[in-house]
C-alpha cells in the first residue's frame, strides 16, 4: 500500500474506504462555536485546493466525503463518550487551544483529550491562539501559532501541514509527541505488549478449552479444571519454570500426564496438546515469556543502563522484575475480559 518505513500515522485507510475524518476538539462555547466552525470551514477549503484535491482525487476520495466535526454538534447524550468514540474512527485530530471571551485561559479539557491523542498514537495537529501562554509540555512538540481565527491566517498556517499529512510528503511524524519520543518512536498503548499475548494465549488455549462445546465437552473425563500458573520470572526460560513447577507438584504428591486430544468439530485448530492429572489442566502460558522483549521493560533497562549512577545491580535487578510483574499481573485481567466480551460461554468459574 503507502505506508513508508518511518510508519508515520494510520495512511491508507481513508484511501482503501474513500472517507477522511477529521475531529476538532476546542473550547466548547454551545452550538454556536465560532473558531471551530472557521477552523472547520477553512479545513474544507484548504482541502479543495488544487495541490490536496489533486492527491484525493488520485485515490478517488472526495472532498464533500470528508467528515469533518466537533463535539457541539453531535447532540448525544454524553460529550465524553463521543469524544472517545470518535477518536477511535478518527484519521486526523486538530486540537484548537484557544480560550472563551470570558476566560483568561484555555479550556483544560483540551489539554486532557490532547494528553489522550498522545497515549494512542493518533495523528494530531495543535493550533494556538497567539495570545496564549504555551504550557511547558506543549513547548517540544509542533505548534502552529495563529494570531485570530479568520479565513485568510487559518488557510495559510493549515495549508501546508494538510497538505503534507494527505499526501504523506512530512519530513516529521503527525503521531510523534513528548510521550512517544520517551518511549523511542511508540504511543503508550504500544508499548506494552501484554495485551496481545494475553489475547493469543485467550483464543489459542483458554477458550478452545473452557468454551462450551470445545474440548471440556467433548472429553469430560479428561478435562474438569484449568489452573493458569504464573511464571516465577519472565526472565526465566519457560523450561526452566516447567522444571520448577513439576518438582513442587512431585513434591506434593502429583506427577502431570501429557496428553493430546483428536480434534472436535467445532474447533477448527485442530488437536490439542495439554498435561493435567485427574482432569485438572495445569499449564504455564509459554506465550508470556516474550515479554521480556516489550518495548517498555526494553526501554526501562536501557534507561537504567544509561545511568551508571544507579550502580546497585540488585536494585536495577529488582526494579525490572517490578515492572515485569506489574505486566504479568494484566494477563489475567486480560483474559477475564474476553471472557466476560466473548460472544460463546466460556467457563470461568472453572
Amino acid at each position: 500500500m503507502f505506508f513508508k518505513p518511518t510508519g508515520y500515522m494510520y495512511k491508507t485507510s481513508y484511501f482503501a474506504y474513500q472517507r477522511l475524518e477529521i475531529v476538532i476538539l476546542g473550547p466548547m462555547r454551545g452550538v454556536e462555536n465560532d473558531s471551530s466552525i472557521q477552523i472547520r470551514n477553512d479545513l474544507r477549503k484548504t482541502l479543495q485546493e488544487k495541490a490536496s484535491r489533486d492527491y484525493l482525487d488520485k485515490y478517488g476520495l472526495k472532498v464533500e466525503n470528508i467528515l469533518i466535526s466537533f463535539p457541539e454538534e453531535w447532540k448525544e447524550s454524553s460529550i465524553e463518550r463521543d469524544v472517545f468514540s470518535r477518536l477511535d474512527t478518527a484519521d486526523l485530530i486538530v486540537l484548537n487551544i484557544s480560550r472563551r471571551a470570558e476566560d483568561t485561559n484555555p479550556s483544560p479539557n483540551v489539554f486532557y483529550e490532547l494528553g489522550l491523542v498522545h497515549s494512542l498514537g493518533l495523528p494530531y495537529l495543535v493550533i494556538v491562539q497567539e495570545e496564549i501562554d504555551i504550557p511547558f509540555y506543549l513547548r517540544s512538540i509542533r505548534c502552529y501559532t495563529v494570531k485570530a481565527f479568520d479565513e485568510e491566517e487559518l488557510i495559510r498556517t493549515l495549508r501546508q501541514p494538510i497538505e503534507n499529512f494527505i499526501s504523506d510528503s512530512s519530513p516529521f511524524s503527525f503521531t510523534e509527541n513528548i510521550i512517544s519520543r520517551f518511549c523511542e518512536g511508540l504511543p503508550v498503548v504500544d508499548i506494552s505488549a501484554a495485551v496481545g499475548l494475553a489475547t493469543g494465549y485467550y483464543m489459542n488455549f483458554v477458550r478452545r478449552i473452557l468454551k462450551d462445546g470445545g474440548f471440556i465437552s467433548h472429553y469430560p473425563d479428561k478435562i474438569k479444571r484449568l489452573i493458569v500458573v504464573k511464571p516465577i520470572s519472565v526472565f526465566n526460560t519457560y523450561e526452566e519454570d516447567v522444571s520448577a513447577m513439576k518438582e513442587k507438584l512431585k513434591e506434593a504428591g502429583f506427577e502431570l500426564v501429557t496428553e493430546k486430544l483428536a480434534p472436535i468439530l467445532s474447533d477448527k485448530d485442530g488437536a490439542i496438546w495439554f498435561e493435567h492429572f485427574n482432569g485438572t489442566v495445569i499449564d504455564i502460558p509459554r506465550t508470556i515469556y516474550p515479554l521480556k522483549r516489550s518495548p517498555r521493560l526494553l526501554s526501562l533497562r536501557k534507561r537504567k543502563d544509561q545511568h551508571p549512577q544507579q550502580n546497585d545491580s540488585h536494585l536495577r535487578l529488582s526494579i525490572l522484575n517490578e515492572a515485569a510483574e506489574k505486566l504479568v499481573n494484566k494477563i489475567e485481567s486480560i483474559i477475564k475480559y474476553h471472557i466476560r466480551n466473548d460472544s460463546e460461554r466460556v467457563r470461568e468459574g472453572l
